[in-house]
């Protein structure tokens, strides 16, 4: 899932408790991923250990290391729709923009081995859970429209994920944004559409223009994320296409031939013109 950045916590201090010198600082968002206790925190090149996260005191202990491993964080992330502000239908798929609130908690980590990637082990981590509020774009499809096309429910999961991943990643070709900007959710039932949703949202307070952008360029984006999936000369997925680097579910389930068989159904009657329609919070097409 996201690094969520800048929500107004200010900047946490990173100080080595060796000697007690400030070797920099982290948006307070950040540090639940990179500065939680048992992190590997790497500055200039070299190699710290995180002993302590103190939130109150906008402080992160660490002492330097020399780890033959590196640990990634894994966070629960559920997303509410707030407001609609535009709609534009493409025949049974309907494609929002609207206001979201994003709620992350990152819940564990992974120590992994520096050379083969191999997981060495993995430790609950205690940390509260964080609000966004922020800008989305998400598209609503029905069941019926992903069965008529040959998927089976069990992979409707790998295929709207494996279809977030990459639609994330090839966002910057229509919006200025970094992929480390955008954070993405998918379900095969939302709490607030009822049916399979794919949301992308952009990882700052109230938003930053890119996945309005998406919303706007949203048949090209697409297209574009297909193509590049079926470009992919990987077998089952690869970071190239459909795996994320900060995927908080560990990349899985993904299916990379779903996800392509689902923007198909996207782009079905998909149009250029993207129009303004009546804010509907989000609701349910008829599955």
């Amino acid at each position: 899932m996201v690094n969520l950045r800048a929500d107004g916590g200010g900047p946490v201090s990173i100080v080595d408790a060796d000697t007690g010198s400030l070797l920099g600082t982290m948006d307070s968002p950040q540090t639940h991923y990179q500065a939680h206790t048992g992190a590997i925190y790497v500055h200039q090149g070299e190699s710290y250990v995180v002993e302590d996260l103190n939130e109150d005191d906008h402080c992160v202990v660490v002492r330097r290391a020399n780890p033959d491993y590196y640990t990634t964080a894994r966070d629960v992330t559920q997303i509410e729709v707030l407001e609609t502000q535009r709609t534009t239908q493409w025949g049974d798929v309907a494609v929002h923009f609207g206001d979201v609130k994003v709620t992350t908690q990152v819940v564990s980590f992974q120590r992994k081995a520096l050379i083969s990637n191999e997981v060495l082990g993995e430790e609950p981590l205690q940390l509260g859970a964080r609000d966004l509020f922020t800008k989305a774009v998400w598209f609503v499809m029905d069941n019926r429209s992903l069965t008529g096309a040959g998927l089976i429910e069990a992979q409707f999961p790998g295929a709207l994920h494996a279809a977030e991943h990459a639609a994330i990643g090839l966002l910057p070709l229509v919006a200025s944004s970094d992929r480390w900007d955008i954070g993405g959710v998918s379900t095969a039932i939302h709490a607030d559409t009822g049916v399979p949703t794919i949301f992308v949202y952009d990882g700052h307070p109230g938003g930053a223009g890119f996945a309005e952008r998406g919303y706007d360029k949203a048949k090209v984006w697409l297209a574009a994320t297909r193509d590049a999936i079926k470009a992919c000369e990987c077998e089952s997925g690869c970071p190239s296409c459909v795996q994320s680097p900060k995927c908080g579910n560990k990349n899985n389930p993904l299916d990379k031939d779903a996800a392509v068989t689902l923007i198909d159904v996207l782009l079905e009657d998909a149009t250029d013109q993207m129009r303004t329609g009546q804010p509907d919070h989000a609701a349910p097409l008829q599955a």
